[in-house]
């Protein structure tokens, strides 16, 4: 069996469910509203042709298709054809929409070559959707991979190209964050995936809620509370106790474990083997603890209710903050909806702090398809969002997003040029830009990971509510429900 036959066999035999980790720019309710008409339109269903009533063939005997050779530094090794559109395949226009429009308004000899074409309602569906997708020879020029499943693809040349066919020198990505370089190399060291963003991740709070509760007033004296783990599990029992239980201090178990997991000196697996350390034991009691004393509420992330809890007052149960990343904090966000929108209850009345670790959280990158037709307008987009910095600083102002590159990120906030108004006019670049400095990857993700944090996840669920009667069964429910969904991984 090919490597491509085995990578599709993979995926279609897996049960992909939505991680904590659903995109970059997630699945919020109001996340659309960013992308035009004109994005829109051209949105499509993974199994449909294009809204605009036109289809594009598939590329696959294309001359430009093969991989057979590195391209030389300058030389784009792919047609461009000028009949067709350069297609974005991604699970949610929040990323690719807000980037199409971007680019145009500034670019405008490209106005009206590019295409977002829907696959999946998240990264989860997306990962066994893209299979299928690619297996039927449709068209694709660049596509969205996510941390947790990006090596099943740029491991595979028959399905990504080396972003440097498109004419770039291998240099030319230098100005990135070393750990988003380092995800978007294969094993053999090509660079199989470029990324627009960092997404380094802080703590996002109600700023009443805190004054009304704890008595903070500003940042400083927040930031105090919540310095490192003893000190904010110390602020989440003042805070349940002063708002006679109905105020947590995190969001949901999902938050607590999107900061935990980044914590980790391992990766969830080491030379094909599962990894069973004594983090697994320290995150169960943590979240027990959390879950048995209100300090967490018992809502789900990415549901209708995860929201609602972010516009209390204090006098019903609700959230004091939310541990939030890069991408959850611009327009469309997560945090917006949390805040009910522009003149929503909470609108603007929160504001950032470090928290008590350095963690980031997921992140995107855009793969090359080898069948890709449309060469020079895929190398402007990745030029534009991946390696300019006078167009990624245009982005990260007009998006608030994060991008990767420390330098413009420095230069945003040197300037004081970003302004958010989710957070009351507070730059979250600020607090976050020395944070991403410090996130390590090295030897942390795995192309199973998606599956074994499902698991994980799924059990500590269960655990906390009682329903797993200790750890250990715990652990071993947790083990049974990996073998099932990777079984090619040695479990011990």
């Amino acid at each position: 069996m090919n490597k491509l036959k085995k990578s599709l066999a993979l995926v279609a035999t897996l049960a992909i469910a939505s991680t904590g980790l659903v995109a970059c720019g997630g699945d919020s309710k109001d996340g659309g509203s960013t992308t035009t008409k004109a994005t829109t339109a051209a949105a499509t269903t993974a199994a449909g042709s294009d809204a605009a009533g036109t289809t594009t063939a598939a590329a696959g005997t294309d001359a430009a298709a093969t991989t057979a050779a590195p391209a030389a530094a300058g030389e784009n090794k792919f047609e461009e054809k000028d009949d067709s559109k350069c297609r974005i395949l991604a699970w949610n226009a929040n990323d690719v929409g807000p980037m199409i429009e971007c680019i145009e308004e500034n670019k405008p000899e490209l106005k009206g070559k590019f295409e977002y074409y829907n696959v999946g309602k998240n990264g989860g569906e997306a990962h066994e959707q893209y299979a299928t997708y690619f297996k039927g020879g449709e068209d694709c020029d660049l596509f969205q991979l996510e941390a947790d499943w990006i090596l099943d693809y740029i491991d595979d040349d028959t399905v990504t190209a080396p972003i440097t066919d498109l004419g770039f020198a291998a240099t030319d990505f230098d100005g990135g964050y070393g750990y988003v370089k380092a995800i978007g190399k294969n094993k053999d060291g090509k660079i199989k995936g470029a990324s627009w963003q960092a997404t380094p991740g802080a703590y996002v709070y109600n700023t009443e809620l805190a004054e009304k509760f704890l008595g903070v007033k500003t940042p400083e004296e927040m930031q105090a509370k919540v310095k490192d783990w003893d000190t904010f599990k110390a602020t989440a029992k003042e805070l349940a106790e002063k708002s006679s239980g109905k105020t947590a201090l995190v969001d949901t178990l999902g938050g607590l474990w999107q900061v935990k997991q980044y914590t980790r000196d391992k990766g969830w697996v080491v030379d094909g083997k599962l990894v069973i350390d004594d983090y697994y034991k320290n995150y169960a009691d943590m979240a027990k603890e959390f879950w048995d004393n209100g300090w967490v509420t018992q809502e789900d992330q990415w549901q209708d209710g995860w929201y609602a809890i972010g516009q209390t007052d204090g006098s019903s149960t609700g959230t004091l903050g939310y541990f939030f990343c890069t991408w959850c904090l611009g327009k469309g966000s997560m945090l917006s909806n949390a805040e009910g929108g522009e003149g929503g209850k909470t609108f603007g009345k929160y504001n950032i702090v470090s928290g008590p670790a350095d963690w980031a959280w997921g992140g995107s990158w855009m793969g090359l398809s080898p069948k890709c037709n449309n060469g020079k307008s895929a190398y402007e987009f990745i030029k534009f969002f991946c390696v300019d910095e006078a167009t990624m600083e245009k982005y990260a102002l007009k998006q608030g997003e994060f991008v990767n590159n420390p330098k413009v990120m420095k230069k945003i906030v040197a300037d004081k040029t970003n302004k958010n108004d989710l957070l009351g006019g507070a730059d979250q670049f600020a607090i976050l830009v020395d944070k991403a400095d410090k996130i390590d990857m090295e030897g942390k993700i795995s192309k199973y990971d998606s599956n074994i944090k499902n698991a994980f996840n799924d059990e500590i669920k269960k655990y906390v509510k009682g329903e797993t009667k200790s750890y250990d069964e715990m652990i071993d429910a947790f083990k049974k429900s990996v073998a099932k969904t990777v079984p090619d991984l040695t479990i011990e």
